[in-house]
C-alpha cells in the first residue's frame, strides 16, 4: 500500500543530478513523498538530485534521491525521486497547488479552452495564488 497519493500531472521541472547539467523534464505524477518524471538520460538509482518546480508560488526548490528507473523505450526512462527535504508542510502545499492548477486546467477544457499545464499554471497563479490558502477556491 502506498504511503502517499499520486497526482497525475505534466508540469515542466528542471532536474540536476550531481555533476550534470540541468535537464528540462515533465513530471508524470507527484505526491507529498516524491515525484516521477520521464527523461532521455539513463540516470542511476541512488543518484542525488536537485530540482526546481517553477509553476508554484513561491518556486519550489527541492532535493531528492532517485529510487527507481524503468526503461520505457530506447532513450526513454521513467524515473522516481523520493524527496529528502524535511519540510513536509511546504511539500504538501506544493502538491496541493499543482492539483489546484490541474483541476483548473481540466475545468477550462470542459468549457472549450485547452491550455497546457504550464499555461494553466501561469493563469491560475495570476488569478488565484494570493487566495490559495483560503477555503472554497474556484
Amino acid at each position: 500500500m502506498r504511503t502517499f497519493i499520486r497526482h497525475p500531472t505534466s508540469i515542466p521541472i528542471q532536474v540536476c543530478a550531481t555533476g550534470d547539467e540541468n535537464a528540462q523534464v515533465r513530471v508524470r505524477n507527484l505526491s507529498a513523498g516524491g515525484l516521477c518524471f520521464i527523461t532521455d538520460r539513463p540516470v542511476k538509482v541512488g543518484t542525488r538530485v536537485e530540482f526546481d518546480i517553477p509553476i508554484t508560488k513561491p518556486d519550489y526548490h527541492g532535493a531528492g534521491v532517485i529510487v527507481w528507473r524503468r526503461e520505457q523505450a530506447p532513450n526513454s526512462y521513467e524515473v522516481g525521486i523520493r524527496f529528502t527535504s524535511d519540510d513536509e508542510f511546504f511539500r504538501a502545499r506544493m502538491v496541493e497547488q499543482v492539483c489546484q492548477i490541474e483541476d483548473y486546467r481540466q475545468r477550462l477544457a470542459l468549457k472549450g479552452r485547452n491550455l497546457s499545464s504550464e499555461e494553466a499554471a501561469m493563469e491560475w497563479i495570476a488569478r488565484y495564488s494570493a487566495q490559495f490558502d483560503q477555503p472554497d477556491l474556484h
